[in-house]
């Protein structure tokens, strides 16, 4: 024997709007959820982009820097000439040159004056060129 119990019709019908209701609201709050999710995230990309933007603005001024320097203690190395120069670096913030004692300064004194720091000892001259002076003026920045 089957038994069959029914509702009344306005009871089924409560239950499924009030399932049909809470099912939009789950899907609403989970729309709001993940738009608010993928705004974090597309604000977290664009934020990279800007540090990566003045990260490689960083290295590339750097990278033109470098070449200006190099540049300037190639000419220098010139002017002193090359078989009288033993060494070459940077030191601090000065472009330090070590050449014999013998070496004619004249045509580096006429390029630098008084900014070429120049210690004369009996086995060698040491001469310091401030790297601030050689970015001053050779160094132009087109983004300023």
């Amino acid at each position: 024997m089957i038994v069959v119990v029914k509702q009344k019709d306005y009871k089924r019908i409560i239950v499924k709007a009030t399932s049909l209701l809470v099912l939009v609201g789950m899907f609403t709050a989970y729309y709001f959820h993940m738009s608010k999710e993928f705004s974090k995230e597309t604000k977290k990309a664009k934020e990279m982009i800007v540090v990566n933007k003045k990260a490689t603005k960083k290295q590339k001024r750097a990278k033109r820097l470098e070449k200006i320097i190099f540049r300037e203690a190639e000419t220098a190395v010139e002017l002193i000439g090359q078989e009288n120069v033993i060494d070459v670096k940077i030191v601090g913030k000065h472009l330090l040159i070590i050449c014999d004692a013998n070496t004619n300064l004249e045509p580096l004194m006429v390029r630098y004056g008084v900014m070429a720091l120049v210690k004369n000892t009996t086995k060698d001259i040491k001469i310091a060129i401030g790297l601030s002076f050689i970015a001053e003026n050779k160094y132009v920045d087109e983004d300023v």
